[in-house]
């Protein structure tokens, strides 16, 4: 493999005792550690996050930045970029551990098929145990894809993926407008697609884990804190509703087809009080098997649609 250096960027806010597992994880890494920088991007956290980082020893460098005000996600990301000396950057959350050949599998990946956006397999940390919410975490974006596949940029997401350095400055880095959960990710994968034609690929064997727990209440209020980054979005990128599939949480038009007008009835069934604690009830059991993920998936759409019709 050739040698070629690495830049982790990890935002941080106020979460410290997974942040220890994160980087624990990266130290293993089997990539040799002289060719690794890891930027940890301090967003003014109030734990003793900031003096951890300065104190930590690993094998890897470690550049550590500290906000002084909360930006967000998307200013935390483009200070680590700006910070970073790489020549490929590999996004990973402060959540996350990472298998011990996380970044020899991006940079294998990024090397057999040039300048892409890479994204690797997110899973649910075992340890967390089963349930409908992270049986549906496993399953969405890219994991409905084969190992390997071209991936739609809509699918881009920065808690295990991989750009060139270079591409994310050509393309003028995150859009710092984005400070709430959700989306900035999307929005500069659409750029690096459409300005500079950077396909998107799913590399299934570059895995890291999910360490925070998560309960359906916490997915939901989630969606409904993107709402504000999504109508962002939406007006950066009209052309894209259709593919974010967000006419399907209009109304029903004339030119619908039969399968269109049968989501939209049902996630208008699930905007009616009875049908959405039916639904979210559905969507809890583990019992209900394969309906439960459809019952969820429609539980989002229909959060989305209340939040945006607001």
């Amino acid at each position: 493999m050739p040698a070629r250096s690495v830049s982790v960027i990890i935002p941080t806010y106020n979460r410290l005792s997974f942040l220890r597992e994160t980087l624990g994880a990266l130290s293993e890494q089997t990539y040799p550690a002289a060719l690794v920088q890891v930027v940890v991007v301090d967003d003014c956290s109030r734990d003793e996050t900031s003096a951890f980082i300065d104190g930590a020893e690993t094998p890897f460098e470690l550049s550590a930045v500290h906000h002084m005000t909360n930006k967000g996600r998307a200013a935390a990301r483009n200070t680590g970029i700006r910070k970073a000396g790489g020549d490929l950057v590999i996004f990973i959350d402060d959540d996350m551990r990472s298998e011990v050949d996380l970044i020899e599998r991006h940079v294998a990946f990024q090397e057999s098929h040039g300048a892409s956006m890479v994204i690797g397999s997110a899973l649910q940390a075992p340890e967390l145990g089963t349930s409908t919410v992270y049986a549906y975490l496993d399953r969405m974006g890219v994991h409905k894809l084969e190992s390997g596949s071209r991936a739609p940029a809509r699918y881009f997401v920065t808690n295990n993926s991989s750009v060139p350095r270079k591409a994310l400055l050509d393309v003028g880095l995150f859009d710092e407008s984005f400070t709430n959960y959700g989306f900035e990710d999307t929005e500069i994968a659409f750029r690096l697609e459409d300005r500079l034609g950077l396909p998107t690929w799913y590399c299934s064997d570059a895995v890291a884990f999910h360490l925070h727990a998560q309960t359906l209440d916490d997915i939901l209020a989630k969606r409904e804190e993107a709402v504000r980054p999504l109508r962002r979005l939406l007006q950066l990128h009209p052309e894209r509703a259709s593919e974010l599939s967000i006419d399907l949480l209009m109304p029903p038009v004339g030119g619908d087809s039969l399968s269109v007008r049968s989501k939209k009835f049902l996630i208008l069934l699930a905007t009616n009080p009875l049908g959405y604690v039916l639904i979210q009830a559905a969507a809890r059991r583990i019992y209900l098997g394969p309906l439960s993920l459809p019952a969820l998936t429609y539980l989002i759409a229909c959060r989305y649609r209340r939040a945006l019709t607001l």
